[in-house]
């Protein structure tokens, strides 16, 4: 139904569901005035409730103003939870002249209302839920994202929900037919929150929420993440991911993999492929004969140590659920105090790689050969080749046994080569390894220092390939002992990806040239939320150190 009057009327154009664009259930409706006055929007109700967020068009152009302009070809667009087949009542409440402060001057105010019965489909998914936040991710790299993992952090009042584990619920949303599908989450990181209770801050729950997003490429979609329901029932989502084993020697698998831990040091010891193949990387030779090794330090008189050799670490840490797994795994290096190191590991659903992320702490200063990370290390069972992506854009290859052997280096290529694997193409499997993040800081005087920037491939009984940071030992110089400075930092994050090897020799790498790509352009995260009855209407500065104006120019 559409209400027009003496001061103008609205016209309902739309019920619609969540979009990228207004990524919230709303209604948009074209509004005419009579007269020849500008209005500015001052108060929308829907069903008697008092709404916050809505956007006024002038000629299908945003007016940041929220004002009606004479003349113009105006619409607004109302956040509203409309349920399919109900009846509706909006009001709009408009002042012209400047909105109101022209009312005290005798400015004209209207009020301009409408009735309509929402259509049948593409309403609130459950009314049970009472809140929503919305999430638009944006895939701009031409890649379709199919069970890509996504973390969110929400910050929410803490009133609105009792148990956000037991509550939360989440749907994406289809972006052409609207339709629901509600995919598992994982809810954790939770806190509350509730030292004031004023204008300027009120009690806030932070949860985390991870769940797989699928987005197809250049394009948006919308995941509506839903709290707020007191009687919810706990949900058990299936999942391929299976965890066993006891302390830090757990297996975890997946449809994809299987990974078995170092029982002492909860490093990464071996990888089977699964996939059809069933083929396992390992290396199982030198010391705790770890797959993954680093971060590591050298600095004479004391061995050389690495952080597969922890028996066990200092502190660890699991975390579970459907959707992913993670150990973190942090403390001293073995006889080095002023070393520290972190190491988590992901896991995740349906997902072909595992996430590494690790830190190097230089708490004091010390004198080293070698501080280096990202080591793999495997044995010559499986592997005869190794690839990398080069900076033109090819793809390298070359025979490790056919590169100078240990103690010459077999190969250097660039710190930020964005991939390297070995492979044996008589049987089509790999393993690959992509490089995310490096950085390296320093909190204290001076720069943060990084000899040689560099990662190298090497071979002798094994094989393997490492960054390193200060590394003297590998060169025509090995005596040289370099200062690492007390108070860095070094980080990297990276992805172990074992895989079949295409094919043919064009799409030989393939599989990890397509998640080097997708990892390394995220989707884009815009997070809304509605705004809630209790926040001021007139902006409220923040307590400073002294006082300064910061609405005037």
């Amino acid at each position: 139904m559409n209400a027009k009057g003496s001061q103008g009327s609205l016209q309902i154009v739309a019920c619609s569901f969540p979009t990228p664009e207004h990524p919230c259930y709303h209604v948009r409706l074209s509004m005419e005035t009579s007269g020849q006055e500008d209005y500015q929007v001052q108060r929308v109700e829907a069903n008697g409730k008092w709404v916050r967020d809505f956007w006024v068009y002038n000629d299908d152009t945003y007016h940041k103003d929220q004002t009606f302009l004479a003349g113009a070809r105006s619409s607004i667009v109302v956040r509203h939870d409309w349920q399919n087949g109900s009846a509706n009542h909006l009001e709009i409440k408009a002042a012209a002249e400047g909105g109101v402060l022209s009312l005290s001057k005798g400015g004209e105010e209207i009020i301009l209302s409408t009735e309509f019965t929402a259509p049948d489909y593409g309403g609130y998914w459950n009314p049970a839920w009472k809140y929503y936040a919305s999430v638009v991710l944006t895939e701009n790299e031409g890649w379709p994202r199919v069970a890509e993992p996504m973390h969110i952090t929400l910050g929410l009042y803490a009133d609105r929900f009792t148990d956000p584990e037991r509550e939360i619920r989440v749907v994406g949303v289809d972006p052409e037919s609207g339709a629901y599908t509600e995919v598992p989450c994982q809810v954790y990181g939770i806190s509350t929150w509730d030292m004031m209770r004023d204008e300027r801050c009120q009690p806030t729950t932070t949860v985390e929420v991870a769940f797989l997003a699928n987005v197809p490429p250049k394009r948006a979609k919308v995941y509506l993440i839903f709290y707020g329901n007191p009687d919810a029932e706990p949900i058990t989502y299936p999942t391929d991911l299976k965890v066993t084993g006891e302390g830090f020697g757990l297996t975890v698998e997946n449809e994809h993999y299987r990974v078995k831990l170092h029982p002492l040091s909860g490093a990464i010891d071996e990888v089977l492929l699964k996939q059809g193949m069933d083929v396992i990387f390992d290396h199982h030779l030198e010391t705790n004969g770890a797959l993954h090794w680093n971060p590591g330090v050298y600095a004479p008189p004391r061995t050389w140590i690495h952080a597969s050799d922890w028996d066990p670490p200092e502190g660890y840490k699991t975390q579970g659920g459907p959707v992913f797994f993670m150990t973190k795994r942090w403390g001293p290096l073995p006889y080095y105090p002023e070393v520290k190191v972190s190491i988590t590991y992901l896991f995740y659903v349906h997902t072909p790689y595992i996430l590494m992320t690790s830190t190097l702490d230089v708490l004091e200063d010390i004198d080293v050969v070698a501080l280096r990370n990202g080591e793999i290390v495997l044995n010559h069972n499986v592997v005869r080749e190794f690839a990398w992506k080069q900076p033109t854009g090819e793809i390298g290859s070359v025979i490790v046994k056919e590169r100078p052997r240990h103690p010459t280096r077999g190969l250097d290529i660039e710190a930020d080569t964005p991939w390297f694997a070995w492979y044996n193409r008589e049987i089509g499997a790999a393993f690959g390894a992509i490089n995310l993040e490096l950085t390296h800081m320093r909190r204290g005087e001076g720069l943060s220092r990084v000899e040689q920037p560099y990662m190298y491939m090497h071979w002798g009984p094994w094989t393997y390939c490492a960054r390193p940071l200060i590394y003297t030992f590998a060169t025509n110089n090995p005596q040289r002992v370099i200062r690492a400075p007390g108070g860095s930092t070094y980080y990297e994050k990276m992805a172990f990806l074992p895989f079949r090897l295409g094919s043919n020799e064009a799409t030989r790498f393939e599989t990890i040239e397509r998640r080097q790509q997708a990892l390394s352009h995220p989707l884009d995260v815009r997070v809304v939320l509605d705004t809630d009855e209790r926040v001021p209407e007139e902006w409220v500065p923040p307590i400073l150190v002294e006082e300064f104006e910061e609405m005037e120019d």
